[in-house]
């Protein structure tokens, strides 16, 4: 069994666990961190298995309750016996790291950083920003059109997005209690702000190699959220319904383009709902 050590895990856990040592691949007794890896990967292993139909335990008999502490525990311990260096992951070691009172819950949070820091996630969330910033340059020479980069690094955030939703928030809304469901949103949460922190200096970046301003009221930012909760709309919406189609695709790519177009500012010095209350007026003439 592989652990991600080049990622400081106390940083990315936090409070969720009681001591930062527990998650820290460079603590001189191996085993501590050892064991909470153990219980993160025994609740991954847990939801892929009911998922796939390969647990032995009927739907009725995991009824509302699929992802307890008894069932990581017991899952643990399997998985702890097949490693090479003793690791001891009962009951009284996942209550070590997450006690009783909040302990499913900063459990929950952990399992869900856990996965969204991993390495293919990384990779995604730098593939837009950095591409964008080395093409901007061929933009502002005139050798690729705004539209056309817009395009491509739309598509391939929307489908990663896609991905993220399918394979991972809707495993959890099908295998953890409902009462968690608020614990798996806030730990996805931070990891598309974690995104959006990753746009700013691009828009920055943007506004001056191409000579325009946003309009009053538009940050950085402020767009990079707008854009990100844009994605993550249309994701949700294509992930639950399976219509996938180049339409979609192209209607997100013309959604996000229109909200860059409404944030930048032609020189009329209005903020985006003034110009549009003229825009209508105008209409309206």
């Amino acid at each position: 069994m592989h652990f991600n050590d080049e990622v400081d895990w106390p940083e990315v856990f936090r409070e969720h666990i009681s001591r930062p040592g527990l998650a820290d691949p460079r603590n001189p007794r191996r085993s501590a961190y050892v064991t909470t890896m153990v219980f993160l990967e025994a609740g991954l292993k847990e939801i892929d298995d009911q998922l796939s139909g390969r647990n032995s335990r009927s739907r009725d008999e995991l009824a509302g309750a699929r992802l307890t502490r008894k069932i990581i525990v017991r899952r643990a311990a399997t998985m702890a016996a097949e490693l090479p260096c003793a690791v001891s992951a009962g009951e009284g070691a996942f209550r070590d790291r997450w006690p009783s009172r909040g302990g499913m819950a900063n459990f929950f949070t952990c399992l869900i950083k856990y996965t969204c820091t991993a390495p293919r996630w990384g990779l995604f969330l730098d593939y837009g920003p950095r591409r964008a910033l080395a093409e901007l340059p061929r933009v502002r020479k005139g050798e690729l059109e705004l539209t056309d980069l817009i395009a491509k690094i739309a598509t391939h955030d929307l489908r990663m997005r896609i991905r993220l939703a399918r394979y991972w928030l809707f495993q959890l809304s099908l295998t953890i209690d409902a009462k968690w469901q608020s614990v798996a949103t806030t730990a996805y949460r931070e990891m598309l702000d974690a995104y959006s922190t990753r746009w700013a200096p691009v828009y920055e970046e943007g506004l001056k190699l191409l000579g325009v301003r946003f309009r009053p009221g538009v940050t950085p930012e402020k767009l990079s959220m707008m854009v990100s909760a844009q994605t993550s709309g249309f994701a949700q919406h294509i992930a639950g319904t399976g219509d996938d189609t180049a339409d979609n695709r192209d209607l997100f790519v013309a959604s996000v383009e229109a909200l860059i177009h409404a944030c930048l500012d032609p020189g009329d010095g209005c903020d985006i709902a003034e110009a549009l209350r003229r825009a209508l007026r105008r209409e309206q003439g």
